[in-house]
This record gives C-alpha cells, sequence and structure tokens, in this order.
C-alpha cells in the first residue's frame, strides 16, 4: 500500500506544524538571557550542595563529583597514610560549581589535583575558581575506564606535589 502523504510526512487534510525555537528577537532573547541568569544566581545561592572528607590539616585538595569523589575519598586514606595531608571535595552539581567553597579553603592550600571520569569537564571551573592562586592540575579517565585511588595518589604526587 503507498500513501501519497508519505513524501511530505502529513495528510493534505492536516495543517503543517513547524516547530521551531528560533526567536530572531534580540530583545526578547535579551530578556530570555537575563532571566536566565536570575535563575542561576538563586540556584548558586540556595542549591549548591558539596560534600568535604579529611578536611582538617589538609595541604593538597582533591575536587571530583560523582564515581571520582568516592574514588578520591579512598585516595584521601592512602595518600594521608603516606604523610601526605589531603582532602576530597565532592560536588553534586558542575553547575553551578562551588566558588564559594574554594575561596575559604585556598589560604591553607598548596595544590588542587580535579578527578574526573572525563577529558576535564570541571578542571576549567576550578581553574577559575582559584584565580591562579595555587596549582591545579588534573586527572582523569575516559571512556568508563574508573580510575583506582592508587592512581589518583600517584597523579596528586606527581602533578601537584612534584615528585
Amino acid at each position: 500500500m503507498i500513501y501519497d502523504w508519505a513524501t511530505t510526512g502529513k495528510p493534505a487534510s492536516r495543517e503543517r506544524n513547524i516547530i521551531t525555537s528560533l526567536d530572531l528577537d534580540p530583545y526578547a532573547q535579551e530578556i530570555h538571557n537575563q532571566n536566565l541568569q536570575a535563575k542561576y544566581r538563586e540556584v548558586e545561592k540556595n542549591e549548591v550542595r558539596l560534600e568535604e572528607f579529611q578536611t582538617d590539616d589538609a595541604d593538597y585538595l582533591l575536587v571530583a563529583y560523582g564515581t571520582s569523589a568516592r574514588v578520591s575519598q579512598k585516595a584521601v586514606q592512602l595518600a594521608r597514610a603516606e604523610g601526605i595531608k589531603s582532602w576530597a571535595f565532592k560536588t553534586n552539581y558542575l553547575i553551578p560549581f562551588s566558588i564559594r567553597t574554594f575561596k575559604r579553603a585556598l589560604p591553607a592550600i598548596k595544590g588542587i589535583l580535579s578527578v574526573e571520569m572525563s577529558a576535564g569537564q570541571m578542571v576549567e571551573d576550578v581553574l577559575l575558581s582559584v584565580s591562579g592562586k595555587v596549582p591545579v592540575s588534573h586527572f582523569g579517565r575516559m571512556g568508563g575506564v574508573i580510575p583506582t585511588p592508587e592512581e589518583v595518589v600517584d597523579s596528586l604526587k606527581l602533578k601537584i606535589i612534584g615528585g
């Protein structure tokens, strides 16, 4: 059976239904973006969720989210067993990123390692947050490879501590 509407996507009796999100009015777009910015600031103020692990007396910070955060908690235990005072910071959201916590922690930190299961989705936010005040490096595994706590400690030693 051949339908005459098969090449047009609708029978002739039905009106065209064009769906588009394109709005060419720049003033309407500006208002929309201002509303999104206000929403973002509200979320940043009230919804940022994070967890900290072994925060006392730390020199080095591991920042992570998701599965990498669990791995980082174990890495902190291993690092502390080697005398490397470190702590883990787990963010539950990438957006908005918790800049306030970094500013509070900066005076005591000698370096930060961003631990991710990606090519660096979060490390740029970390770099922006610390404004060049401490060294920041990225350690990531991709393709679903889960880093081991030992790899994280090795990366911390190599990239942040320097040996």
